[in-house]
């Protein structure tokens, strides 16, 4: 069967129905973040938008080919036929289909990043979670074992206790969808228990590594996804402030701890940001073996530049004492210092 025999044949009764004024999302370039100005924004439902590009209508043989095309995309991902790929992963496959424009590579995409903080009101369209979701889960997982999950909030007073319980910033409380990230053997556990068997790697170190490694690894794919469309992130550390407090907040069964937090949004353009330089690859790559002393002269340039760029930022100092008093002692990592304590509360000893 061809890609477009399976988007003919697709039947109502096997596709998750959409809401009932609402129509496929059309994306449209988003701006590159360095360019002064501008920022990224995903485009309004196609109701809404320019209807200039004949291939965007469903009626469309273009357009149906994208969509067939997607759809056996998303059923290779998910292991079911092209008729079920809209059960599986709902509105994910129109998503697919209507990027298909932007002529953004990977590498734009990942090279443009910068955390945003200011997000426009209102609610994302519905596609937008299935699609992050759907990307988290292309990551690559430790022997495809896939010990994660995610949370998604929106609803106001959840984000407010959630806020409140994560270094209380604001951009936490206005997030349109926060997504929080699982490290997650309760389900492994939950499995043993059902076939009377026993999963006792799950409470040593090497396992928690691997859940947070997977949580991390599905993350990022997520924001990378998010960007793709326009949507602006950032990443929310504070979610390990607290963990049994948040674990408690939103029902996380023993074996299950949170990883991080990403807040996804339509950029405020009234705050464009900046993207921020990183360390040059002098410091970060070796050839072969480690080499200390090559680091200092490119740290001593990065230095000068950090400095430069924190004073635009109506900010004092450089990288180097920032990095050194985030890291000074425990009081720093403000209540994080207590991490294998928690995990242990929240049934993850890490032995």
């Amino acid at each position: 069967m061809t890609a477009i025999d399976a988007f003919l044949v697709t039947t109502p009764t096997e596709t998750a129905p959409a809401p009932p004024a609402r129509r496929p999302a059309r994306i449209t370039r988003a701006p590159r973040a360095h360019q002064p100005g501008t920022t990224p924004e995903i485009a309004r439902d196609e109701a809404h938008g320019s209807t200039r590009d004949p291939s965007q209508h469903p009626e469309s043989p273009e357009h149906a080919g994208r969509l067939a095309a997607a759809r056996v995309q998303v059923a290779a991902r998910y292991g079911v036929s092209p008729r079920r790929a809209d059960t599986a992963a709902p509105q994910v496959s129109a998503t697919i289909a209507a990027a298909a424009d932007l002529p953004r590579s990977v590498l734009d995409v990942q090279l443009a990043h910068r955390s945003v903080r200011r997000f426009l009101p209102g609610p994302l369209p519905p596609s937008v979670l299935p699609t992050l979701v759907a990307a988290a889960q292309s990551a690559p997982t430790t022997s495809n074992l896939q010990l994660w999950s995610v949370v998604a909030v929106t609803d106001p007073a959840r984000l407010a206790r959630v806020a409140a319980l994560s270094g209380e910033q604001e951009h936490v409380r206005d997030a349109p969808l926060l997504l929080v990230w699982v490290a997650d053997v309760a389900r492994v556990r939950a499995l043993a228990e059902r076939r009377n068997t026993s999963v006792h790697a799950t409470g040593y170190l090497e396992t928690t590594v691997t859940a947070y490694l997977d949580a991390a690894l599905a993350a990022q794919n997520a924001v990378v996804a998010a960007e793709s469309l326009g949507l602006g992130t950032v990443y929310l550390g504070g979610v390990r402030d607290r963990p049994e407090e948040l674990a408690g907040e939103l029902r996380l069964p023993r074996g299950a701890a949170p990883v991080t937090g990403l807040v996804v949004g339509r950029p405020d353009p009234a705050c464009p940001g900046r993207v921020k330089p990183r360390l040059p690859q002098a410091v970060v790559l070796h050839h072969e073996t480690y080499d200390t002393a090559r680091q200092l002269r490119p740290l001593a340039a990065y230095e000068k530049r950090m400095t430069d760029f924190y004073r635009d930022e109506g900010l004092d100092g450089g990288w180097i004492g920032r990095t050194l008093t985030r890291l000074r002692g425990p009081a720093a990592l403000r209540g994080r210092e207590r991490l294998r304590s928690a995990l242990a509360a929240l049934g993850m000893p890490s032995w």
